[in-house]
């Protein structure tokens, strides 16, 4: 139990560009591209020499981007590859 003077904090882990590729279903040089990450404003992190991404911020990214967004309706029309 919680005390309500204790701050409870969370470690959040970081993930890089294909897992946050795959778990928005966006592609993946838009998060290993430098040049579309700013083109976007995807937010990142970076590590050194890696880029790594918070799952829960890219969640909020994508629901108000309006390349995200305009993307999901597009893809609502385009077929689908390989479905029969």
């Amino acid at each position: 139990m919680t005390d309500n003077n204790t701050p409870v904090t969370s470690i959040e882990p970081m993930i890089d560009a294909k897992q946050a590729a795959a778990a928005l279903r966006l592609p993946y040089y838009w998060f290993a591209d430098h040049a579309m990450r700013t083109k976007y404003r995807i937010p990142h992190y970076l590590m050194g020499g890696l880029v790594r991404y918070r799952l829960s911020e890219l969640s909020a990214w994508a629901g108000r981007s309006a390349a995200v967004q305009g993307r999901d309706v597009q893809d609502v029309d385009a077929p689908v590859e390989g479905a029969e």
